[in-house]
């Protein structure tokens, strides 16, 4: 069959209407020489903004009729699917416009795969791609089929050569409990990869860090001939010099020196090796270490801020350029062995410092509450964007209850950074003690037996997290919010009324309008965003709404502007900020958001939208 071609920009605009990307994700991988556990330790936090779900899923092996293809982004490539797959943990980023690169997996044969946006590329160096080109194909799909972080770079690899990468780059991780591989790919066929040696410690954030690729040295750097060929030709790269400086040929300085990539390497690289440095041209791109790093130091560099973060905001993390920040929505840290059943892995279901590593076995299932669908299902929605998909489910906690207590405690402040980080510690304090002897007991076990003993201390952790949570939500949103109206138009200037219901134990005579502000939950926006950007209240009025006797606080808010960020079409959960008598004070409920094309959905399901 004849190749077609497209030009790659006209590919990716058209794709990008879909394909979410990740916004400041961090990655660290330690080599098994300098883990305390002995085993290749990887680390990563995801980090996107807007209405956004993290599902937990399972997906069993399964065997596929020959001549199958799969699709992915609708104007991607379709793919030849292969007759057999592996079955794999995947934790996925839903959201309305569908995301090509945010997802993390680990698969059964024990390959993780996590990924960084490196973007920014040189013009010159954007290439045509086949059929629309690959983006979310790539993890997908490695996911599917490596039994080892060597093929994940070759079947990478090989789809890159055959359909072109759509979008600007991204350098993947692939490890296994023996080896562990960066890929860095940038737009069309692209690549350079590394093997991470056995004493090294990588970090890297959102840019290229690759820099030494040894051109002699096949076992532990590959790089795509022609790109050497074309920074050859245009004088990027001395033909003589043997190893080429992937980060400085493929990207501009400029983006190597954005705050927002600088400041986590500084912090990082802080962290690591007690060094603090500034010079974005001379950020490592790995270490050798004196000392080992174990999960807890993994955890904690990915809870890393700017030691400024949150002075003189209204929101805690809104001006945070660090290792965490307001859109670090997910993290996990793998402890590598060499049977991938017992692979330990730590999940937070929010913002890192402020949410628990509850410990999980990512091959024995996911915990009920985690997901709302099932896998199948997911892949389906991935890039479909249906607006019941993002309806607000109480029984889908890690929306309802973590993001919720991540939300409350960036306005309430004060205390409540200190109280959560004591709380989260002492938390993790008891799981990182009595794993070892779950591992131990679990590998006595075979089989269907294992998997079972191993869910059921999946579910038995994040029921433990959960309800600690809840107990935490209940402490700081202890007033009701209940919002007076069957709908909000995200088209309209109609009012919109929010109460905040007073009781015997919480009055709400001092409420302030002048510092009242209403809206989707910050955590679910741009990491920008500013407080007084969220709706200003138009009008305030006391008198008992719900008719228990005591009074209660109205304020009215212009509809559009409650909906900015919200998905029309889909149940939305909108929040109350404010103060009374000083203290800050916040909640939530739930309504419709409309527009005069897209209503509201009477079946939740999403099948029956108007």
């Amino acid at each position: 069959m004849k190749k077609t071609f497209v030009q790659a920009a006209v590919a990716a605009a058209s794709i990008l209407a879909f394909a979410g990307t990740a916004q400041a994700c961090s990655t660290l991988i330690v080599g098994k020489a300098v883990s305390a556990t002995g085993n290749i330790i990887v680390a990563h936090n995801e980090d996107n903004g807007g209405r956004l779900f993290n599902l937990q899923h399972y997906v069993p092996p399964a065997k596929h009729k020959k001549g199958e293809m799969i699709k992915f982004e609708p104007k991607a490539a379709a793919i030849p699917q292969v007759e057999e797959t592996l079955g794999f943990y995947w934790t996925e980023t839903l959201v309305p416009d569908g995301a090509s690169f945010a997802d993390g997996f680990f698969n059964d044969a024990g390959v993780v795969i996590a990924t960084n946006w490196c973007g920014e590329i040189f013009d010159a160096d954007r290439m045509e791609v086949k059929d629309g080109g690959i983006g979310y194909g790539i993890r997908r799909l490695v996911a599917e089929r490596a039994h080892s972080a060597a093929e994940a770079v070759k079947i990478a690899t090989e789809l890159l050569h055959e359909y072109g990468y759509f979008h600007d780059g991204r350098t993947y991780t692939f490890v296994d409990a023996n080896e562990a591989w960066q890929l860095a790919i940038h737009q069309g066929d692209s690549w350079a990869a590394h093997r991470i040696q056995d004493d090294e410690v990588v970090y890297i954030p959102n840019v290229f860090m690759m820099d030494k690729v040894d051109l002699r040295d096949h076992e532990n750097w590959r790089i795509e001939p022609k790109q050497v060929e074309r920074a050859d030709k245009d004088g990027r790269h001395d033909p003589k010099d043997p190893i080429f400086n992937w980060r400085k040929i493929v990207a501009p300085e400029s983006i190597r020196a954005e705050r927002w990539n600088a400041n986590r390497n500084v912090i990082a690289w802080k962290y690591l090796t007690g060094i603090e440095m500034n010079d974005p041209e001379k950020f490592p791109y790995s270490v050798k270490l004196d000392h080992k790093l174990g999960v807890k130091e993994a955890m904690e560099l990915l809870r890393q801020h700017e030691s400024y973060i949150g002075e003189e905001q209204a929101l805690y993390h809104s001006a945070s350029e660090g290792i965490c920040r307001t859109t670090s929505h997910d993290a996990i840290v793998y402890n590598l062995t060499s049977d991938p059943t017992l692979t330990e892995a730590w999940k937070t279901l929010g913002r890192p410092c402020q949410s628990v590593f509850v410990p999980i076995y990512p091959l024995a299932g996911p915990a009920a509450g985690t997901s709302f669908v099932d896998a199948a299902t997911a892949t389906k929605e991935h890039f479909a964007g249906t607006p019941g998909m993002f309806d607000f489910r109480a029984e889908f906690t890690p929306h309802s209850v973590f993001s919720a207590g991540t939300n409350a405690i960036d306005y309430l402040r004060g205390g409540e950074i200190a109280h959560r980080t004591e709380l989260i510690h002492a938390e993790e304090a008891k799981f990182l003690a009595a794993r070892s002897a779950v591992t131990k007991e679990a590998a006595a076990l075979k089989g269907e037996a294992r998997t079972k003993f191993l869910h059921d201390y999946n579910q038995k952790a994040y029921d433990e997290v959960l309800e600690l949570m809840k107990a935490e939500n209940a402490r700081l949103m202890p007033m009701q919010v209940k919002i007076l109206a069957d709908v909000v138009k995200a088209d309209s200037d109609d009012p919109v009324a929010f109460a905040l219901l007073g009781s015997k134990d919480h009055e709400v005579k001092g409420a302030n309008i002048k510092a009242t502000r209403a809206g989707m939950s910050a955590n679910q926006l741009n990491s920008t965003r500013k407080f007084t950007n969220f709706a200003p209240a138009q009008t305030v009025e006391f008198k008992d709404v719900n008719g228990d006797g005591f009074e209660d606080v109205v304020f009215t808010f212009k509809s559009k502007d409650l909906a900015k960020g919200a998905v029309p079409g889909a149940l939305m959960d909108l929040w109350l900020y404010t103060q009374v008598n000083g203290h800050r004070v916040t909640g939530f409920d739930v309504v419709p958001v409309e527009t005069q094309t897209v209503k509201a959905a009477e079946s939740r399901s999403g099948k029956h939208l108007l």
